[in-house]
């Protein structure tokens, strides 16, 4: 194939190719965009077109950037001519716009960064140049503060992206290789710092950025919310910090050394404490701890003297918040007579007996005492007290129950509540087996349903139920029109031929054949609304679990093969696969980010 290149051409004299691919029209918008980029830089990428004998030219490839040069009033463009077999001009016209592949965001930091260092251009001449706005610039500019093995992740299309990527970059460079070094500290080869290691493409389905986000998170106190000047800020060694998502038109400098920001607002607060003003203390809810005899004002009342206003600082936000209030009438005193009104007195906070770590501490140690002692039950447990153990277990704290049929409005007990008062009236199990049935089925019927919905449906578990409970003898004859019009034709077709019926022309006569053939009196259920159709599935899902178990095995430390595995033996493996088979459909799917960005360079 040769092209002859053609320095000079009137975009208006080109002909449109009536076979051109691209037919839905694209957005004016990015019409203009890339217009204002060909005035900017000139055509980059000409187009390819074909010479007839009376020497008119059709555009084979590139008609967009034709359009746009029109719009930008180039006067002449440059152009590729082509003689190839005009056979191919179809697929060239479709690769052209099929085959075609943006720059990494890293790629694109980089040329922005060399523009800056080499050509020494300025941001709006950048922004002008590529047709990206100032704030997409400020994105890119997120990626120099990026641990370089994030900078890889993100190449390959998994990398984090929006709040995550702004909350990681904020963290400090030795921060994120400690955290990074954290995450994958099993996965690195013996003798290599984990701290460098590179992610693979399949890596991206374990990653989760949200939560090296949350490991690398630091409250941020904004210059906007503070009661204090830059002079009281220098007095307190306050560096402030420029935060790059902020919105226009605000204080957008923010720090995260809370303990001067909270010295520096406390400082202020006494400085300018008005006439009627005391500082009290705030819960933990961020509310005001008024004086005993104090009660708040509300918005609606109206102002009245002695009215005193609460200033104190909030226990998350370091805010500065007021708070008016009012006493309550003077107590008089019986001795004397005199009205005495209890002082505004900033009560200090008693110090628990035992810190929260202290109670997250003996929260874990009873969590394993627990653990352990349910192990060793497990082989000789009494059924009545497994049936009550699972009671306790459904009216967990942690558990929610969706599409409860038993809680019909929000004050009402559920089934659970009535049989864990009933068993357990003192807090030891009464051992009535027929209260114990009774209990127990009503809770599960109260849980178990077959909705089809991710959300609300009980999944497979509710079909085995079915299943253990004989449940099939008790569904109706579905062979009604109200059903059979769910079907389309080809099921209503699979349905005829499963009794032996012939197909017919149109739905409706299929529908009227299958229901004269089951009759008034007959009984008719597809085998897809059956219960036993559920064995097949959870057996197929708990082999897939123990696959993906058996793999996460097999390559555990690095592949290398261990007498102790976080996952455990093999009946373990089988075991956690049985336990675990009804979260979800036994297959791990992961949507991988789109690390695309708006291409740099001129689309066709």
């Amino acid at each position: 194939m040769t092209m002859e290149l053609r320095e000079a051409v009137d975009p208006k004299t080109l002909h449109v190719n009536p076979d051109n691919p691209r037919k839905a029209a694209v957005p004016v918008e990015e019409d203009r965009r890339l217009a204002l980029n060909i005035k900017s830089v000139g055509l980059i990428h000409p187009p390819l077109v074909r010479e007839a004998e009376d020497g008119t030219l059709t555009i084979i490839a590139g008609h967009r950037r034709v359009r746009c040069a029109i719009m930008a009033k180039q006067k002449a463009i440059p152009v590729f001519v082509t003689s190839a077999d005009e056979a191919l001009d179809a697929l060239v016209a479709a690769s052209e716009n099929m085959v075609r592949q943006g720059m990494s965001e890293p790629d694109q930091w980089r040329a922005v960064s060399r523009m800056r260092s080499e050509q020494d251009m300025k941001d709006n001449a950048i922004c002008r140049a590529l047709m990206v706005t100032p704030a997409y610039l400020k994105r890119l500019d997120l990626l120099a503060h990026l641990h370089p093995p994030i900078l890889d992740a993100i190449e390959l299309g998994i990398g984090p992206d929006g709040v995550d990527r702004k909350a990681i970059a904020k963290a400090p460079p030795e921060e994120q290789a400690r955290v990074w070094a954290e995450i994958w500290a099993e996965s690195a080869g013996e003798g290599t710092d984990p701290a460098e290691y590179r992610m693979m493409v399949d890596d991206g389905q374990y990653m989760a950025w949200d939560d090296m986000a949350r490991a690398l998170s630091t409250d941020e106190f904004y210059a906007r919310d503070a009661r204090f000047d830059d002079a009281m800020a220098r007095k307190h060694g306050i560096i402030w910090e420029e935060d790059l998502f902020g919105e226009g038109g605000q204080d957008n400098r923010y720090t995260r050394d809370a303990r001067a920001y909270a010295s520096a607002q406390r400082e202020v607060m006494e400085a300018d404490l008005p006439p009627n003003g005391d500082i009290v203390p705030a819960d933990d809810y961020g509310y005001p701890t008024l004086p005993e005899n104090g009660f708040p004002v509300q918005s609606w009342q109206d102002p009245q003297d002695g009215d005193r206003v609460a200033v104190y600082l909030h226990p998350v936000t370091l805010k500065v918040c007021e708070k008016a209030f009012r006493l309550r009438a003077p107590v008089q005193d019986a001795a004397s007579g005199n009205g005495l009104s209890t002082p505004i007195v900033e009560k200090p906070r008693e110090r628990a007996d035992i810190s929260g770590t202290g109670l997250k501490m003996i929260g874990e140690i009873r969590t394993q005492a627990l653990h352990q002692a349910l192990d060793g039950a497990a082989g000789a447990v009494d059924p009545w007290d497994l049936v009550g153990a699972l009671l306790l277990a459904l009216g967990c704290g942690n558990v929610t129950v969706k599409n409860d049929t038993s809680h019909t409005s929000y004050h009402q007990p559920t089934a659970r509540d009535n049989a864990l008062a009933a068993l357990f009236p003192e807090g030891h199990l009464v051992r009535d087996p027929a209260l114990l049935r009774h209990h127990a089925m009503t809770v599960v019927r109260s849980i178990a349903n077959c909705d089809v919905s991710p959300y609300d449906g009980s999944g497979p578990q509710a079909l085995l139920l079915g299943v253990l409970f004989g449940a099939d003898s008790y569904m109706p004859n579905m062979a009604n029109e109200e059903f059979l019009k769910t079907y389309s034709k080809p099921g209503i077709t699979k349905a005829l031929k499963v009794e032996g019926l012939a197909e017919l022309q149109t739905g409706k006569l299929m529908r009227a054949a299958l229901m004269n053939h089951v009759g008034e009196g007959g009984h008719w259920v597809p085998d897809a609304a059956g219960f036993a159709t559920a064995l097949e599935q959870w057996t197929q899902k708990l082999d897939r679990r123990r696959g993906i178990i058996g793999w996460m095995n097999d390559h555990a430390d690095g592949g290398e093969e261990t007498e102790e595995t976080d996952i455990g033996s093999e009946a373990d493996a089988n075991a956690n696969a049985d336990a675990v088979a009804g979260e979800g459909d036994g297959v791990v799917e992961t949507a991988l980010p789109n690390a695309a960005a708006p291409e740099m360079a001129q689309a066709a």
